[in-house]
C-alpha cells in the first residue's frame, strides 16, 4: 500500500513539475509562453541565442530557422542573420533561408529590441536611408533626394568600421537607426537601392530577415 501511495505522489509531482528548459516546447505569437531563458519564434521555443532548439529531433520536427549564424530579435519572429554579401555572390537576400525574406520595415521588432546592446552587430534591412546625416535621416521618397542610398535602416550598432551607427529623428516605418555606408561594412551603390545591390564587407553584421 506505501508503495503504491509514493507512485501516486510521483505522477501527481511529476504532472505539475515546471517544464524543463532543456526540452523543445511549442508556442505561439500569442501565447509566448516559454521557459526561462528560451524565446518564442516560428511556434517553438528557442533558446535565447541560439538558432535551433537543444533537444535531437527528427528534421521534419525542428523549426526551420532562417539562416544558420544568427539569433532572433524579440518575439515576433524577426531574426538577425550575419554574413557578407555581394550583389555578384551571395547576395544580401541570400541570407535569409526557409522562407524568410529581407525586412522592408520594423514591424516585427520594437525600437527597445532593435537598440539593445544585446544586438551584437548591425543588421540591415531592404530600406535606404536619404540625408546629410544619420540624425536627420529619413526614409527615401519616390523621387529620392540628396544621400539617398548613403545610409540603410536596420537594428544594433555596427562592428568593425570608422562609420557609427546612429539615431533618426525621423523613424522609418518603425526602424529609426541608421549606419553610413563605408568601404570596410557597407559598399553602396546608389543607383540602385534595393539591399541585393549592395555589398556587405564585414560577416560581424549581416541583415534582418522576416518571416
Amino acid at each position: 500500500m506505501r508503495l503504491a501511495v509514493l507512485s501516486l505522489l510521483c505522477l501527481l509531482t511529476a504532472c505539475f513539475t515546471e517544464p524543463s528548459a532543456d526540452r523543445v516546447w511549442k508556442c505561439s505569437v500569442d501565447q509566448p509562453l516559454c521557459p526561462e531563458g528560451q524565446t518564442c519564434v516560428n511556434d517553438w521555443c528557442v533558446k535565447d541565442g541560439t538558432a535551433t532548439p537543444d533537444l535531437a529531433m527528427s528534421s521534419d520536427m525542428l523549426p526551420k530557422a532562417p539562416c544558420t549564424d544568427g539569433f532572433p530579435i524579440g518575439t515576433k519572429g524577426a531574426w538577425a542573420c550575419r554574413g557578407k554579401f555581394s550583389p555578384t555572390a551571395t547576395k544580401a537576400s541570400g541570407l535569409c533561408q526557409n522562407g524568410f525574406k529581407l525586412c522592408t520595415d520594423g514591424s516585427l521588432i520594437s525600437d527597445a529590441e532593435c537598440s539593445s546592446s544585446s544586438v551584437k552587430g548591425f543588421y540591415f534591412a531592404d530600406l535606404p536611408a536619404q540625408g546629410l546625416n544619420t540624425s536627420v535621416a529619413k526614409c527615401v521618397d519616390t523621387i529620392p533626394g540628396q544621400g539617398a542610398g548613403g545610409m540603410w535602416y536596420g537594428c544594433g550598432a555596427v562592428v568593425g568600421s570608422i562609420a557609427t551607427t546612429g539615431r533618426t529623428q525621423f523613424p522609418c516605418k518603425n526602424l529609426a537607426l541608421a549606419t553610413y555606408c563605408d568601404n570596410q561594412i557597407l559598399i553602396c551603390n546608389t543607383a540602385v537601392l534595393v539591399l541585393d545591390a549592395q555589398r556587405g564587407e564585414n560577416a560581424a553584421n549581416g541583415v534582418l530577415c522576416c518571416p
